[in-house]
């Protein structure tokens, strides 16, 4: 079982992206055209509109029932300006037998990767699969050691409010609480989510627990891994308005290109 099967039914609600993201990853595929592959596409939050804009589009993704959500989302848009082509496989070793001119892992996807050596796969075939003067775009967020340390050890894990949203066709409401804590040795986020379903009149129709563990790297840390798997880096920006990166930034936007020798 993948980890974000139990999140399907709940994820478009839950998880709805980062201010500028979509629109960014959107206007990339848009601005340089061809065929874009996006690595963790889930449900299809910016895999579709691509397609919607004229884009040709392959969506991986490891979790059958986000896939399932995205045909659904898919059939109810209808034809498409561009083609979307769903593919099911692990990214740290998938060969569609083709290469695209952008290749996009939104959403903090690397932060899925949980070793270096899955971290290393993962770039080297999303390599594989680059055309020469192809693109690849990534984001994730960037840790603070402060915010690490107020969340590491006993001081952290509680539950607090994350949101609260109206349930499509539905007078019921989701109530969703996070816990977080942080391993600072084995460079973890931990997360404990509680979902409530909740009626008109303040009752707990379903509750369900969900986790959810990533890892993180540091700048240098994702400097010198893209390197060592040949790629180059063309910038790196601090948000989805490509701002400079630098010290109050909370998200890298990474763009990288082809470092050489892999295509003879």
């Amino acid at each position: 079982m993948a980890v974000y099967d139990r999140w399907a039914e709940f994820y478009d609600i839950v998880h709805q992206g980062l201010p500028g993201e979509a629109e960014f990853y959107v206007g990339q595929a848009v601005r340089i055209g061809g065929r874009t592959l996006e690595l963790g596409c889930g449900t299809g939050r910016i895999a579709i509109p691509i397609a919607m804009s004229g884009g040709d589009v392959t969506g991986l993704d490891n979790s059958g029932p986000m896939l399932e959500r995205c045909r659904a989302k898919l059939r109810a848009v209808g034809k498409t300006a561009g083609a979307l082509r769903l593919v099911q496989a692990d990214m740290t070793d998938f060969d569609l037998g083709e290469q695209f001119d952008l290749i996009v892992m939104p959403y903090r996807t690397f932060m899925h990767l949980m070793t270096p050596a899955a971290q290393r796969r993962c770039l080297e075939t999303a390599r594989r699969h680059l055309q020469r003067d192809g693109v690849f775009m990534l984001n994730m967020w960037v840790p603070k050691p402060l915010q690490i340390a107020a969340q590491s050890g006993p001081q952290g894990g509680g539950l607090r409010l994350a949101g609260r949203y109206p349930i499509p066709s539905s007078a019921d409401t989701l109530v969703h609480y996070c816990s977080s804590t942080y391993d600072e040795a084995e460079q973890l986020l931990i997360e404990e989510h509680l979902i409530h379903e909740v009626d008109a009149a303040g009752r707990v129709r379903r509750s369900v627990t969900l986790p959810l563990v990533r890892t993180w790297v540091t700048r240098r840390e994702m400097d010198n891994l893209v390197r060592l798997c040949g790629f180059a880096v063309e910038a790196l920006f601090g948000d989805f308005d490509c701002r400079p990166f630098g010290a109050s930034s909370t998200e890298m936007l990474w763009v990288l290109r082809d470092g050489g020798n892999l295509h003879g």
